[in-house]
């Protein structure tokens, strides 16, 4: 696919609605998430230092995205981390935002936000790529304080002259923006946290790869930069060394991949030592063979519904015909056990449980609190990432994550990227296949 059609594929991707969140008390959290927005544990933390040549660089995307945009999105923003640090002028370091309540998690039971990336990720493995700190530990030792938002918007017109360029231009702040001037400091919605206000606020229209906004921060006398609307900066080398070298540093929690293995070996009999799974402590030394004898006995199916069978329902198919799907996954792999990871109703997938052999990770009041919704989803996605042999929803980037986590594993690609069809594809396309680049 040429490039400039990936640029705008991406930008129209990236585009969602700005919605309000209210602030809530946290004191709601269960055992995993409660008090979950503390300081990160002495080996997780690195110290940091307060002089002239340390800055600092937190992000944020548009509310309405989703889970794993949000991580692509780190990605795009762990490179450029790596770049700024590439040039020797200052050390930065990527103060990790406070996730905010997804669309897609829709449990009520407890309160799910702000929620630090040691909740969904092991911090040690990011710093092996960069230097990250939580963001509560940035506000423990420098203050609440931002001192400069960067807020970006797109061209309105990114193809302006006939070619899609690089470049980003500083503008006046529209009337209307999503923060307020108040008291002499800039006020708005920080992720649901109380108490945080800026200094100072520009914004710039961007478009992109991430590099085109380094001389921008190098330039800024800022300590701590919030570069907003982030999603508007696209990878610098999307598929290549450094873009799969941020990927692989972003490892589960420990506790959610504890959880998917305990699941594993519950009701498939599985565990990494007899499923050629078994993954080295430090990512940077995982670097598999493709082998067609690796993972669980069972087969994995990511079924999304939903959103999809509105804004995309060409590209799903009918229970009937997922089941008939399944049938004949399931005879050509000989295997008998289905793990389905799915957003679809119960009353369809007690459909599915009458015709096929499924199991899924069930969402239930006791997990949510110990996991949070997206702690499940990640428990789903480690399961699926797992199985012998693994069938996707087409264009979903939960998806896409799983495709991801296989590569990283070793799985043969005929293993991985499959699809379900709609009902009218008699040929159905294999998804694309990114393969790792060490």
């Amino acid at each position: 696919m040429p490039c400039v059609n990936y640029y705008w594929l991406l930008l129209i991707v990236s585009t969602a609605i700005i919605c309000g969140q209210q602030l809530v008390d946290d004191n709601q959290h269960g055992q995993h998430l409660s008090s979950e927005f503390s300081p990160s544990s002495a080996a997780d933390a690195l110290q940091f230092s307060s002089t002239n040549m340390n800055r600092y660089l937190m992000y944020d995307v548009n509310d309405g995205e989703g889970f794993n945009l949000r991580r692509d999105v780190y990605i795009r923003m762990a490179n450029l981390i790596v770049q700024l640090n590439r040039r020797q002028q200052y050390q930065w370091t990527l103060v990790l935002p406070p996730w905010k309540k997804m669309y897609h998690w829709r449990s009520t039971h407890y309160q799910q936000f702000p929620l630090p990336w040691k909740t969904f990720f092991d911090i040690q493995s990011l710093n092996k790529l960069i230097p990250v700190m939580e963001y509560q530990d940035y506000i423990n030792q420098f203050g609440s304080t931002i001192d400069e938002i960067i807020y970006l918007q797109p061209f309105p017109d990114p193809f302006q002259g006939g070619n899609f360029v690089d470049k980003v231009e500083q503008i006046q702040c529209p009337a209307i923006h999503k923060y307020q001037f108040l008291d002499g400091h800039y006020v708005g919605y920080f992720f649901g946290l109380n108490n945080i206000a800026a200094q100072k606020l520009r914004c710039m229209l961007a478009q992109g790869a991430a590099s085109v906004i380094t001389s921008q921060l190098a330039n800024s006398n800022a300590r701590l930069i919030l570069l907003d609307r982030a999603e508007n900066l696209l990878h610098d080398a999307f598929g290549q060394v450094d873009y799969w070298n941020a990927r692989r540093s972003l490892v589960f929690a420990k506790h959610l991949r504890d959880e998917g293995n305990r699941y594993r070996l519950e009701f498939f009999n599985s565990t990494d030592d007899q499923d050629n799974t078994v993954r080295h402590s430090d990512w940077r030394l995982q670097k598999p063979k493709k082998k067609q004898k690796r993972g669980g006995n069972y087969l994995a199916v990511h079924l999304r519904r939903r959103d999809f069978l509105q804004g995309r329902k060409n590209d799903i198919p009918s229970l009937g015909d997922t089941v008939t799907q399944i049938k004949k996954a399931l005879k050509k792999n000989a295997l008998d056990k289905v793990f389905l990871a799915t957003d679809a109703e119960k009353s369809e997938i007690d459909v599915l449980k009458v015709q096929l052999p499924i199991y899924t990770y069930e969402t239930t009041p006791e997990r949510v609190q110990l996991f949070g919704d997206g702690g499940i989803a990640i428990i789903d996605q480690w399961i699926c990432s797992h199985a012998k042999y693994f069938i996707g929803t087409k264009e979903s980037t939960f998806s896409f994550r799983i495709y991801e986590e296989r590569e990283l594993i070793g799985f043969k690609s005929k293993m991985t990227y499959n699809q379900l069809c709609n009902d009218h594809e008699s040929n159905c396309e294999k998804p694309s296949r990114w393969k790792v680049v060490y």
